[in-house]
């Protein structure tokens, strides 16, 4: 029985605002996006779902509350010169899309001298240049309409950068400065757009990662392990959405490195300079207990 506290059951409060609309996630196949569909499902939403992976898309899609109300549409994001037509090709599913979740996206966990310039631009595609090129094929029929949503999930690396993952926060970077501008100049009333603002949540998203060299990651690191729970990030994801958020940063106590970069990036960048995931997790053991911010092993 789902509990009166549940995020699920708090979801439900938003429900009028996603029953028969539209939303194409992409990045669905795992992770954040495939908890978004579960939920979103649920609410009533008629769910377009693409990753690259067909056979995880089909195993999402039969785990939903509501799977005949959800369509797969494989796609890989690197493959610029396809995503047009696959833009096509989601409208012709349901119709026009009214919420597109640009979700998808891939890490890095290498040093830049180690990076290799073909990893640097396979980051740029899928982090940056793909979600870009479905937006504004999507948005150009959400203009013409006069009504639409369009999410981007971004990141922390968008606000200030770590040791090891250069590429990733470049992309990022790129996104966040493409969204806000889009902002500025795409004002008609019916139109919005929220960037969700993602800190450490519990994802394989580190064990996803590639390396400078092009090989796996292959490892989940800890503190994605004890990250924010995936089903309250997904409600919080749902609940910006319905609210029209411009931005919302989701996750916990790290969130508030924002401030701390904000008023000091000179002392900012001298903490994360080196092992910035384990000086995380002793920062949030101090503000969780007020422990000594003691060493101890990554």
């Amino acid at each position: 029985m789902m509990s009166a506290t549940s995020p699920l059951s708090q979801a439900l409060r938003w429900k009028k605002h996603f029953a028969h609309k539209i939303v194409w996630i992409t990045g669905a196949s795992s992770g954040i996006g495939e908890q978004l569909a579960g939920m979103l499902s649920s609410l009533g939403a008629r769910l377009i779902l693409s990753a690259r992976s067909a056979p995880g898309l089909e195993r999402v899609r039969n785990n939903l509350p509501h799977p005949e109300h959800a369509r797969i549409l494989p796609l890989d994001l690197e493959q610029l010169d396809t995503l047009p037509a696959r833009a096509a090709a989601a409208e012709s599913l349901f119709g026009p899309i009214d919420i597109l979740i640009n979700n998808a996206g891939l890490a890095v966990r290498d040093y830049i001298l180690n990076t290799t310039f073909d990893i640097d631009q396979k980051l740029m595609k899928i982090n940056y240049f793909g979600p870009m090129i479905i937006t504004k094929a999507v948005l150009k029929r959400m203009v013409e309409r006069g009504q639409g949503q369009i999410v981007a999930v971004s990141s922390l690396s968008a606000k200030y950068g770590v040791p090891r993952t250069a590429a990733y926060a470049a992309s990022k970077h790129a996104l966040q400065g493409f969204f806000e501008c889009l902002r500025t100049e795409i004002t008609m009333p019916g139109i919005s757009f929220t960037i969700i603002i993602p800190g450490i949540i519990k994802t394989d998203i580190t064990a996803h990662a590639l390396m400078g060299d092009g090989s796996r990651h292959g490892v989940v690191e800890q503190s994605f392990r004890e990250g924010y729970p995936l089903e309250k990030a997904a409600f919080k994801i749902i609940k910006a959405i319905a609210l029209k958020k411009e931005e919302q940063f989701v996750g916990g106590k790290e969130g508030f490195t924002l401030w701390i970069y904000r008023l000091s990036p000179y002392f900012f960048t001298r903490f994360i300079r080196n092992h910035p995931l384990k000086k995380f997790r002793r920062l949030m053991q101090w503000l969780k207990g007020g422990k000594k911010l003691s060493p101890q092993r990554q």
